[in-house]
Parts: structure tokens; C-alpha cells; sequence
């Protein structure tokens, strides 16, 4: 157990010179499960790079007195198999028992205690019960022998992140930073994550995937509008704690503002009576005691002013960490009766069928939910549907003249600058920005090059535009990959109130059992 601490810890990019953190202090325990939360583009990447060494805070500490490594990993010889892969990410056992076989083969004084003081570091870092430990924890990730013995190159993105996971954490005496390891997982896959990092002892993991960060995390470090604030407890708890902690302060910025109302009337009213006083001075028979009246009326004004000056500072301390309520908007418009009609589908490649005899229907206000294991055909179906992949067999309806609105697994902008691609599109700039705002996005979004953007923020990019498009159905692919939790929310409450039609494939659970109307699993 160790202690991470910032202390007065500012950090800025050159160029821009926008701060991200201002005067950050922090205490942090390495054997804490802490999940990282907060806003895109609020510097949770960033904090982990300061953690990890990659950058240098503009002014203050940053004290970690223990090696951590930051995940995704890279690994150097992709083509190897994978335990070979995962092995050589914990430490570089290959060459170090090629260079022992070498030293004892020489045999002289100077190479044996070589060998001994490689042999030494050998050992500490496991290396006589590697082999069997990467078996075993790869297995614990789901992931077989066949899939062991394949080079690393060849396997699923969710496949090697499990492999990478392995890695990470079979890498003696380091704190894991773990940055979006959800992304490329279904759902049973980030089941089977999350009871995986249950039993880990200590890291930082940045995650926007509610479930899972409640199955794995026993502390919540939220990056918040104003401050940093750690809790101990569930994500569920900490969100809890936060929405009571905001009901409370609306409350209490409702009865303030009462209460400056009427120390604002009083002060009004004081102020005449001492007005009129001073008038009646003028001809009045006795003016001494007017004028002490006046004084007196004036005082107890200003002391009202006071009051209610007191007020607002106090409500000023109020909310600070509330995000603004900025309403999203989707250009939905009115769907036929009947959307899609799917009968014995078979779907595929090469002539090779992915999937066999699917048969479904969306009507009007159907949100479908596609879920399955990765490689069964879920993105296939979703192309079958725009019609960039032809049927192998069965038939696939849609009405004549329905416009789809897509939303992509991978960002389709993500060069240039934003303006461009919004003119070219004919996308008004001002409810773009407008819809940005409500997902937390604001600043000088178009004026930016899209490569300095966060994938969240591209996600969100990509989200905006299938929104303003106007459609009779939303077609989406992973829409919440790097999506923060706020925004998350935020589109389940638009779509549960203006009831789209809607196809989509999610991982996210939570969003899929608040916002599905309707489940097809193609694993079943």
C-alpha cells in the first residue's frame, strides 16, 4: 500500500494554453479499486498521463512513490502467439534465459555471478510460474487455449483487451492506470472484466459503463466542473450521494432566492421612508428628529443590503459541480406504420452465412436492442439494413423514401475542421453547436482541428449529426463507446421522451435495459 498524492498540481497544453487543472490536490490509496469519472474533455486521460509520468504538471507536485504502466498496453511482436505475447508484456523473460544460457555456458567467475544477479530478477518477477500464471489468468478472462496459441495480431479488439488486461495486471509491483478497457466488449465480456477486476488488488480505472464500474470499483474520483471530489463506496452509491446532495442545494437556492426577494423589497422600502424623511425636512417643525428618523431608515437599509448580499454569496457556493440542464433535441419525424419487415434472413460473406433464417419486424416507436457475443453479425445486419451488404437468402423491407439517420462505431469526422464538414453537409452551425452544448461540449468547437479532439467528443460529433439529420429511424453502432456518463444520461432521458424509432447495437447494460423496447439476441 502506498500513497499517490498532487499537491497544487496546475496543467495546461502547449498550444492551447486552456487550463485543465487548476490548483489540483489530491490523496489517492494504491490498494483501491478507484473508478474514474467525469465530463469528456475534464482531463481524465491527461490525469492519467501525469500519473504515469507521460506529462509534466505546469506548476506543482506529483508525487507516486511506485512504477505504475498505463493500459492499452503495446505489445512489440504482435505476430507471436498470444501467451507469448502476454508473457514477454510482464517482463522480458525470453531474453533474459537466453542471456542465462549463455552466461552458463561460458562458465567463468564473472559470468556465473552475472547469471546469479539475472537469475535474481528472474525470479522476482515470476518467472519460473509465468507459463501457468498466463494460463490461468487468460482463462479467468475467457479466454482459451486455441485463443492462447494464436498470434495476437489475428484476435478480436475485445480479445486482446482481455489479453492486454492479463498483462497489466500480472506485471509485479506496479499500479494499473486503466483507460476505457470496456469499448471493444459485449456484454458478457464486460460481466466477466468486471468480476475479473473485483479480485484485483488497487488501480485507476477510467470507465463510462455504469454496470461495470459498480461490479469492480470500491471508490468513485469524479472530475467535476469545479473541483475533484472522491468518494468511498459503488458508482450507484456515489450517484446517489450526488443527487441528494443537489436536490438539498436547489432547495436551498429556492428558499434564497425567496429571501433576497424580500430583503430586496424591505431595502426598497426603507430607502423610500428615509427619502421621504429627508423631504419633510424642509419646512418641518422638527427637523432634528426627522433626520435621525431618515439615519435611522437608511441603516437598517444598508443592513438589508448586507442581508441580502450575504445570500447571494451564499447561493453563489451553491451548484457549483451541477452540470447545466441543456436540452438535446432529435429531428425525428413521423415513421410509417411499419418500418422494417426481416423474414428468414440469411446474412454473411463469401457466400459463408454469419446468420441463418432471421426473422423480426420494427414498428413505429420501436427502440430494438441487437446484443450478442462479438462476431455474431451484429454490425453485418446493421449494413444489410443501410443495404451495403446484400441478403444470402430471405427478404429485408423498407418503406420507400424512409430516411435513416446513422450513427457510427467509428467517428465519420474525424479530420479537418468541424465548419467544413458542416457546410458541406448543410447542417445548421448554431443548432449544432446548440445540441454539442447539451452533451457537455462548448468552446471554440469550430475553430478546432477535429484531430484535437477527444474520441469522446468525436462520438459526440458523430451523435449530434445523426440527431440534426432529419429521420423516420435511427440507425446506431455502439453509440456510447467513450461517451461520459452525463451524456449517457442525457440521451436516455431525450429518447425516452420524444420516443424514436430506433435500431441499435449497444454494451452498455444499462442503457439497453432503460432504453430497449425490444432485445434480439443473435447469440441464442
Amino acid at each position: 500500500m502506498a500513497t499517490i498524492l498532487l499537491e497544487g498540481l496546475h496543467f495546461h497544453y502547449n498550444p492551447p494554453f486552456n487550463e485543465v487543472f487548476e490548483g489540483l490536490d489530491l490523496s489517492l490509496d494504491s490498494s483501491w479499486r478507484t473508478g474514474l469519472v467525469g465530463r469528456n474533455g475534464r482531463g481524465k486521460t491527461t490525469l492519467l498521463r501525469l500519473l504515469a509520468g507521460e506529462l509534466k504538471p505546469s506548476r506543482g507536485t506529483v508525487q507516486v512513490p511506485l512504477a505504475t504502466l498505463r493500459f492499452p498496453l503495446k505489445p512489440e511482436q504482435p505476430a507471436r502467439a498470444t501467451r507469448e505475447v502476454v508473457r514477454e508484456l510482464v517482463a522480458p523473460f525470453e531474453n533474459w534465459e537466453a542471456e542465462m544460457e549463455r552466461l552458463l555456458a561460458a562458465g567463468d567467475e564473472a559470468s556465473l555471478t552475472t547469471y546469479g544477479e539475472i537469475q535474481e530478477r528472474y525470479q522476482e518477477a515470476g518467472g519460473y510460474e509465468i507459463e501457468a500464471k498466463v494460463e490461468r489468468e487468460l482463462a479467468a478472462l475467457g479466454l482459451d487455449g486455441e485463443a492462447c496459441a494464436r498470434p495476437f495480431e489475428t484476435l478480436s479488439p475485445g480479445e486482446r483487451t482481455r489479453a492486454l488486461i492479463a498483462g497489466l495486471f500480472l506485471t509485479p509491483g506496479v499500479f494499473p492506470l486503466v483507460d476505457e478497457p470496456t469499448n471493444h466488449l459485449d456484454l458478457e465480456g464486460r460481466d466477466r472484466l468486471g468480476r475479473y477486476l473485483a479480485q484485483q488488488e488497487g488501480y485507476l480505472l477510467v470507465s463510462h459503463d455504469r454496470h461495470f464500474l459498480d461490479l469492480c470499483c470500491d471508490h468513485v474520483l469524479s472530475i467535476n466542473k469545479s473541483d475533484l471530489q472522491l468518494h468511498r463506496g459503488s458508482y450507484t452509491n456515489w450517484r446517489e450521494q450526488v443527487e441528494r446532495i443537489e436536490a438539498n442545494e436547489r432547495l436551498r437556492e429556492a428558499n434564497l432566492r425567496r429571501e433576497i426577494r424580500g430583503l430586496e423589497a424591505s431595502a426598497r422600502r426603507r430607502r423610500g421612508w428615509s427619502g421621504l424623511k429627508e423631504k419633510q425636512k424642509v419646512g418641518g417643525y422638527d427637523k432634528g428628529r426627522i433626520g435621525k428618523l431618515a439615519a435611522r431608515h437608511m441603516k437598517r437599509a444598508l443592513a438589508t443590503e448586507k442581508q441580502r448580499e450575504e445570500k447571494l454569496e451564499e447561493k453563489r457556493a451553491l451548484l457549483q459541480n451541477a452540470e447545466k440542464e441543456r436540452k438535446v433535441r432529435l429531428t425525428a419525424e413521423k415513421s410509417p406504420e411499419r418500418v422494417m419487415t426481416v423474414d428468414g434472413a440469411s446474412l454473411g460473406y463469401d457466400g459463408r452465412p454469419l446468420i441463418e433464417g432471421l426473422s423480426f419486424h420494427v414498428d413505429r416507436g420501436d427502440r430494438l436492442a441487437v446484443v450478442g457475443p462479438n462476431g455474431c453479425g451484429k454490425s453485418t445486419l446493421l449494413r444489410a439494413i443501410l443495404g451495403e451488404l446484400p441478403l444470402l437468402s430471405g427478404h429485408l423491407h423498407l418503406p420507400g423514401h424512409l430516411d435513416v439517420a446513422r450513427g457510427h462505431q467509428e467517428p465519420l469526422w474525424g479530420t479537418g475542421l468541424l465548419r467544413d464538414h458542416l457546410r458541406a453537409s448543410g447542417v445548421d452551425e448554431t443548432l449544432f453547436r446548440t445540441t454539442m452544448a447539451g452533451l457537455g461540449v462548448t468552446g471554440e468547437i469550430f475553430d478546432r482541428e477535429l484531430e484535437t479532439f477527444s474520441m469522446g467528443e468525436l462520438k459526440k460529433v458523430d451523435l449530434t449529426r445523426s440527431f440534426l439529420k432529419p429521420h423516420h429511424l435511427l440507425l446506431w453502432d455502439e453509440p456510447m463507446n467513450y461517451v461520459d456518463l452525463d451524456s449517457r444520461e442525457d440521451i436516455e432521458e431525450v429518447i425516452l421522451a420524444e420516443q424514436p424509432t430506433m435500431i441499435f447495437v449497444e454494451h452498455d447494460r444499462w442503457f439497453v435495459e432503460r432504453i430497449a423496447t425490444a432485445v434480439l439476441d443473435l447469440g441464442d
